[in-house]
């Protein structure tokens, strides 16, 4: 038995010794018994005799894992150089939209950052809802959008005083809202929304990211997520999906605005711009 037995550990030894010279040859690595160290990797060391190879190539898999952020497409991509013009330091790829548009480098500061993509992201909302109801507006009712308010048929519930007066109070209260949220994410997000429901739970924001609340009451179709046993559960990757397309189509909206004022300055509107 003594023998057998020293004869197995001597064939593994072999074995052992074959594996640890092609490993070697192919990693550019040490001598194995004081402790098999790559080249490429300086601080992983294992002292495990024969089987230090094994060991380290597993180790070196983790060590050489990526947690960066994926590339992001550079806003000309016909330009390879550049600097901080074309790729900017501090845009990492990690915002939905992150093109690495940034000449002025406003977005700089961390916090300065954060706070342009949540103006971006409000402002884009209301040019897309603003470009939706100039269409609908001048089409049913067949009155520029920009005479709208002065036109004697237009039918107004309230005067214009207390239209501009609650305007500003619900408004006011709202923006201020988010700007405390902003400033301290979550506070906000269920005791002044609901303080007499028991449904408060459905204005948590689910996804844990500023602008992006998600939940059964800001997605009700569950765009983003699932409802299962009426339970709601976010979706990376539905969210990451939409949050690229609402981007995309909020800068669009942001761009149509823009060219519809020029429009109204000579007298024309969106729908006589298109011959209809």
């Amino acid at each position: 038995m003594a023998v057998a037995s020293s004869a197995s550990v001597s064939l593994q030894q072999r074995a052992a010794a074959v594996f640890s010279s092609s490993f070697v040859k192919g990693t550019n690595a040490s001598s194995c018994g004081g402790g098999l160290r790559l080249s490429s990797s300086p601080s992983v060391s294992f002292g495990v005799g024969n089987v230090c190879p094994r060991v380290t190539a597993m180790a070196t898999k983790r060590v050489f894992k990526s947690t960066k952020p994926g590339r992001k497409l550079s806003w000309l991509p016909g330009v390879k150089g550049g600097g901080n013009l074309v790729d900017p330091e501090w845009l990492d790829g990690s915002l939905p939209g992150d093109y690495g548009f940034d000449p002025l480098g406003l977005g700089k500061d961390p916090a300065a950052l954060k706070w342009y993509r949540e103006a971006e992201l409000i402002h884009g909302r209301w040019a897309l809802t603003a470009v939706v109801g100039i269409f609908v507006g001048q089409a049913w009712s067949g009155v520029p959008w920009f005479e709208a308010g002065a036109d004697p048929a237009a039918v107004a519930p309230f005067s214009f005083g207390s239209l501009l007066g609650t305007q500003l109070l619900l408004m006011g209260w709202v923006e201020t809202k988010r700007w405390v949220d902003f400033v301290n994410p979550g506070t906000q997000a269920v005791e002044w929304a609901t303080p007499w429901s028991k449904t408060a739970e459905n204005f948590t924001n689910t996804t844990g990211q500023q602008g992006y609340p998600g939940g059964k009451f800001f997605d009700p179709l569950a765009l983003a997520g699932d409802i299962k046993n009426g339970v709601y559960t976010p979706d990376s990757g539905k969210l990451e999906r939409l949050q690229l397309a609402e981007i995309k189509h909020a800068r669009l909206a942001m761009v149509a605005m823009l060219i519809f004022y020029f429009e109204a300055g000579q007298g024309l509107t969106p729908l006589g711009a298109l011959g209809l």
